[in-house]
């Protein structure tokens, strides 16, 4: 292909495990060259085997990493939280990433989180990214579907889960389909259990840009010409599965009722992240799975047909047969 872009990713993670090769072999599968992995647990076991592979570049949260940040000019807004907001080393990493990978002569650069696939059901990721090649714009926000688990026991979420949300520009429910939802309490208050407002990518030819938060890039006047895909999404794999439910919310523990001290959550984003928080924070695994099931997985196979068949929920298993035939 004419021009092909050079496209890597960006991510800050913890506790991938098993689905972390899956997340690497869809990507190269679909298009993208390069992944930079920054491993918030320096000790997470992974991290010497990425950092052999050829298409990694492994970081370690550790004192040098610290230190890299103290140039970044998100460092003056972020350094405070550093040790509280995960959000806040998401936001540096992905900077410190900017300009390696500028340094790398890569053209465009993707932020996501390790439980995300970029979903480009109708062309490869090279071919988008090699479509916006000449279009007057730096950033592209990619709206966000949520996945819905069908189980307690899930392990490879990449490979097992088909089942999710739309986004909203996709939502267009009949009167019945609202009926149906609103007797789905998996499916309530939010229809999102977290966030839906999609994640982006920066060309990095583009002067002066930074991350905006985790979900977009700026430039530190404000002014920079940035879209929306109508064709391209995220799937975002929350919790799928209760370990990794469990293991999510052990992990964060009883962090505060906001973000950077300043941004309410459950005005954001409803109030399941603060409940599934207290739920796990009683340290009772029953009652957490209890949770679970009655907030989150949808295990009643004829419910998830109707919900299917209304257009509330949407199966999606292209991912899984990318990664079935990348395995052989």
């Amino acid at each position: 292909m004419a021009n092909t872009p050079n496209i890597a990713i960006v991510t800050t993670l913890r506790n991938a495990g098993r689905m972390l090769d899956s997340f690497i072999a869809y990507h190269l599968a679909i298009g993208f060259s390069h992944i930079f992995l920054f491993f918030d647990d320096p000790a997470d076991p992974d991290l010497p085997r990425m950092r052999a592979h050829p298409s990694v570049t492994a970081f370690a949260h550790n004192e040098s990493l610290r230190e890299s940040w103290k140039a970044l000019s998100q460092y003056e807004t972020q350094g405070a939280f550093i040790d509280r907001e995960v959000m806040a080393r998401q936001v540096l990493n992905a900077e410190l990433a900017m300009g390696k990978a500028r340094d790398m002569s890569f053209d465009w650069l993707l932020h996501i989180d390790s439980d995300e696939l970029f979903y480009s059901p109708h062309q490869s990721a090279t071919e988008h990214f090699a479509s916006l090649s000449g279009q007057n714009f730096d950033t592209m926000n990619y709206p966000n579907f949520e996945a819905v688990p069908e189980q307690d026991d899930i392990g490879d979420v990449f490979r097992e889960i088909d089942l999710f949300k739309p986004p909203a520009h996709l939502t267009r429910f009949s009167p019945a389909a609202i009926r149906l939802l609103q007797a789905t309490p998996q499916l309530l208050p939010n229809f999102f259990h977290f966030y839906a407002s999609g994640k982006s990518a920066v060309r990095l030819a583009a002067k002066d840009m930074r991350p905006m938060g985790v979900h977009d890039f700026i430039r530190a006047d404000g002014h920079y010409p940035g879209t929306h895909s109508t064709r391209h999404f995220i799937l975002h794999y929350a919790c799928c599965g209760f370990e990794n439910f469990w293991t999510k919310y052990v992990t964060l523990g009883r962090f505060p009722d906001q973000w950077w001290n300043a941004y309410d959550i459950v005005a954001s984003i409803g109030p399941f992240h603060l409940q599934a928080r207290d739920v796990v924070a009683k340290g009772d695994r029953d009652a957490a799975k209890a949770f679970y099931r009655q907030r989150l997985a949808i295990e009643d196979d004829k419910k998830v047909s109707a919900l299917v068949a209304a257009g509330i929920l949407q199966r999606i298993s292209e991912p899984k047969r990318i990664l079935a035939a990348a395995q052989r």
